[in-house]
């Protein structure tokens, strides 16, 4: 090959990766997945990108929820590079892995994207560590308490607005045979919902992140207070026998066949509905217990974010870049059954969906979940005992005791 020829096919090159907009590189992604469905979706979304960024050769490994979880800081410290994009929840836990210098800052890619603009204040709140963004938001849910509508009017009830109405629903449920709330507390967690919720109503959002982050004690009195209202719950058997064996999808068939009249749950729940009943299903939010408090929702948060030592940190800032546009997230969250975070996204097309995000719209703030603002050695024996006071094996001052204990003693 002449040398003329050789500069001429390299000029050529370069003039076209350039006209892709970058030259050739590499993409390694690690995803989690909680089933198949959320699989193809992430691999729907890889080769969208594929198709925009051809000069970015993608590479990607997806785990299911328990092992990614059990990894991830694993993976986030290993010497030899971490992947360039991963996957994990807003909370307190990774804002640990950004404390720890695991998380590589992209401020700068904030800025340039104008994703202040781009974002509620809520959900950019929830992404930072000390006013410093963490990753990218992908995709939101609500939770609130569901419901079949037709029970609700054979009966002449109406989504109860304040707790005296809740309980007054309850014993009306129970004067039928009808067990008020399903429950499926087998992974814990479910359980943990209602500790979040009777918290927030009772004691307010800055409380609530302050109890959680280890601010203010277990067996403070506002503490004894939630408990009491939720032991006055498990007196009055508003929950189904058995439920600490049951998992949450388990306990599904007894909303449907009117066995029980509620269901406090996340909006991942939309997708498991039988499409026969879908248009009988109803949503409310969690009832109001303070009137002085303002309302606050369970918003649990996705995001992705560029490890620190991640290698391909150019093809990582493309690919941010990509799932933050407003088309992306919108058919994204659309297929997952999720709000997108993005504000010029389209709404959700469910209506259920669409009523969750109303509910988060008029929020006052977002929390996380128990266990996503909680480190694990504290969180997973707290929601053990949670359950073992639902199952009336603990009192409230036994309770109370030991959350305290687990809080000075945790797990290692």
């Amino acid at each position: 090959m002449s040398r003329a020829l050789f500069v001429f096919l390299a000029l050529s090159l370069s003039a076209a990766a350039s006209q892709l907009g970058e030259s050739a590189g590499v993409l390694n992604l690690r995803l989690m997945v909680s089933g198949g469905e959320q699989r193809q979706v992430y691999q729907e979304l890889i080769d969208r990108f594929r198709k925009e960024h051809p000069g970015i050769a993608v590479r990607h490994r997806e785990f299911e929820q328990e092992d990614y979880k059990a990894n991830i800081e694993a993976w986030l410290s290993q010497p030899d590079g971490a992947p360039d994009v991963m996957f994990y929840f807003a909370g307190h836990l990774m804002a640990d892995f950004y404390r720890k210098g695991l998380v590589r800052p992209i401020g700068d890619l904030w800025q340039s994207q104008q994703w202040n603009q781009a974002f509620p204040p809520a959900i950019s709140e929830i992404v930072r560590y000390r006013g410093k963004p963490m990753g990218l938001p992908i995709a939101y849910y609500h939770w609130g308490i569901y419901y079949r509508k037709s029970l609700f009017q054979r009966l002449g009830i109406d989504p109860p607005e304040t707790w005296d109405e809740l309980l007054a629903v309850g014993e009306a449920l129970k004067a039928e045979g009808i067990t008020p709330f399903a429950l499926g507390s087998e992974a814990r967690w479910p359980a943990a919902a209602w500790f979040d919720y009777l918290n927030l109503r009772t004691n307010g959002l800055e409380f609530h992140r302050d109890l959680l982050a280890g601010k203010a004690a277990f067996d403070d009195e506002r503490v004894r207070r939630v408990l009491s209202l939720w032991g006055d719950l498990v007196d009055r058997e508003f929950f189904l026998p058995g439920h600490s064996q049951m998992s949450w999808r388990s306990a599904l068939p007894y909303l449907y066949q009117n066995h029980a009249g509620m269901m406090l749950m996340g909006g991942f729940v939309v997708p498991q509905f039988p499409q026969q009943l879908i248009d009988d299903i109803g949503l409310f939010p969690f009832p109001v217990i303070d009137p002085e408090r303002r309302l606050a929702e369970e918003a649990p948060t996705d995001l992705l974010f560029i490890p620190s030592r991640a290698r391909n940190v150019t093809e990582a800032e493309a690919f941010l870049r990509f799932v933050a546009r407003p088309d992306i997230q919108g058919w994204f969250n659309r297929r997952m059954g999720t709000i997108a975070p993005n504000r010029q996204s389209p709404d959700p097309e469910d209506r259920l969906v669409a009523e969750g995000q109303t509910i988060l719209k008029r929020a006052s703030g977002y929390s996380q979940f128990f266990d996503r603002e909680m480190v694990r050695s504290v969180s997973s024996p707290a929601m053990d005992a949670f359950v073992d006071f639902l199952e009336r094996e603990l009192s409230v001052e036994a309770l109370l005791a030991t959350l305290a204990t687990i809080r000075q003693n945790p797990e290692q």
